[in-house]
């Protein structure tokens, strides 16, 4: 983030990539870091005293060469196994940011991982009246809501008579299957938006009581919003095929609409609306918990919440490819998901992606796929939690996560707020499982008693 002063006025500008600013410079000037190409942006906010402007760029890529020799070896190799061991060096130090390890587009398209784009808190002109004794940052923000919502139902509407329609009416049969599989659930979330929703938020954004109403507007539609979960576990796969059929009709559509964002990228739209509803419940439930109002808009907060977490877990969950011995009914539940720097055995350092599930955890290794678009893991090690030991979260190791079985030892690195909750949920885990086995134990015990008491009764009964 840097600050410069242009004009008389302070001005700012910051490069967002993940969640960390990796990158500053002053208005004007290209923003550059040593191993990082322009093309690794994911999105820049420049910001004047009165003005807000931010905008995104899609990540293409960004793997420095060091690290790029690492993936290219650690694809050549047939396991990790036969790697040479290498020493630890400073592995009780603050991990490198996972984010800094490898990205790539597919990684961009859960939307949990997404930059969110900052929410301009002050709007040059006010189109709605948002009831004033409301605090300024929250009337701009239902503002922009309400604004934006607009604009969100125009781009619906830009995509349904650009593509969708010219696509399904088409007398080739393939190429209307083909919008079939593109645009499945897109159609159902356009009908709900321009005919419902738009209405019920505008109205209840400019009612005498905005809070309580906007939230009861997300609650009471609660069972047409889940259309978002199944469209953004299938978003990929649409992704996939428009890349596979793009030199065609796609292409030729693209060019007689002159939309310079593409298919691929207007597909994206309705997933970065439901992190920008998550970011707009964020600063009014702030703002409502303050008032002691919050009641329905944690609800509302916890709804769409629940809607983009679940969304990403079951995208990621869908391309693990577990061993053919464990089914997917044998793990239980995903309860996490999170990639992690992983080292096994003390040997070097791994970036893996670990699923926490109610009966296992699984080590996973991204790999790569016939198709850019998608997504694949493989498991390098599954581990039964009954199997495991835990060693406790202390702060004076506050990025590790380590847990044990007989012969092998994980520690797993990451933030110290991730290394914090996964260590407390595995210990529930443990706990849990601990409690069962002395509830099986004293039944068991019990019903032997039980047992002896009725033999005994029934042998004096015969006397």
């Amino acid at each position: 983030e840097g600050e410069e002063e242009v004009d008389g006025e302070v001005c700012t500008c910051a490069l967002y990539t993940g969640d960390d600013i990796i990158g500053e410079d002053i208005i004007g000037e290209d923003i550059t870091e040593e191993g990082m190409s322009e093309e690794g942006m994911s999105g820049v906010q420049l910001s004047y005293p009165d003005t807000t402007f931010s905008y995104s760029v899609e990540v293409l890529s960004k793997i420095d060469q060091d690290q790029e020799d690492d993936v290219e070896e650690e694809i050549e190799t047939e396991s990790d196994d036969l790697e040479e061991d290498e020493e630890d060096q400073g592995s009780e130090e603050r991990p490198e940011d996972i984010s800094r390890h490898k990205w790539t587009k597919a990684s961009f398209i859960f939307p949990t991982e997404v930059a969110p784009t900052p929410i301009n808190e002050t709007p040059g002109q006010e189109k709605y009246r948002i009831q004033a004794t409301l605090p300024k940052k929250v009337q701009f923000v239902i503002q922009e809501m309400l604004e934006t919502e607009e604009r969100y139902v125009e781009d619906l509407q830009f995509v349904v008579e650009g593509y969708m329609e010219p696509m399904i009416h088409n007398p080739d049969p393939s190429v209307s299957g083909l919008a079939d599989n593109i645009f499945q659930y897109f159609g159902q979330i356009h009908s709900f938006h321009s005919t419902t929703f738009m209405a019920s938020i505008i109205a209840a954004g400019t009612s005498d009581n905005p809070l309580k109403d906007i939230a009861n507007t997300f609650i009471s539609h609660e069972q047409e919003l889940a259309v978002y979960l199944s469209f953004m576990v299938h978003e990929r796969r649409a992704h996939a095929i428009i890349q596979q059929h793009h030199s065609g009709l796609i292409s030729e559509l693209e060019s007689s609409l002159q939309d310079k964002l593409g298919l691929s990228a207007n597909l994206l739209k309705p997933t970065q609306r439901m992190v920008k509803y998550k970011q707009f419940l964020d600063v009014i439930l702030e703002k409502s918990q303050e008032s002691g109002e919050c009641e329905e808009m944690c609800d509302a907060h916890t709804m769409v919440t629940n809607i983009l977490n679940t969304s990403n877990d079951l995208c990621h969950l869908q391309a693990l490819q577990l061993p053919l011995e464990i089914s997917h009914d044998a793990t239980g539940e995903l309860l996490k998901q999170a990639d992690f720097q992983v080292v096994v055995n003390n040997k070097q350092k791994r970036v893996r992606r670990v699923f926490l599930f109610e009966n296992y955890i699984v080590y996973s290794k991204e790999v790569p796929s016939s198709e850019e678009e998608e997504l694949k893991y493989r498991s390098k090690h599954v581990v039964g939690l009954h199997e495991i030991g835990l060693t406790p979260y202390t702060p004076e190791e506050p990025h590790k996560c380590h847990i044990w079985t007989g012969e092998t030892s994980f520690s797993m690195f990451s933030s110290s707020e991730q290394a914090e909750e996964w260590s407390k949920s595995i210990s529930t885990i443990l706990w849990g499982q601990l409690k069962q086995i002395k509830r099986d134990r004293d039944m068991s015990r019990m019903m032997k008693k039980t047992r002896g008491a009725v033999r005994i009764r029934g042998g004096a009964n015969r006397k």
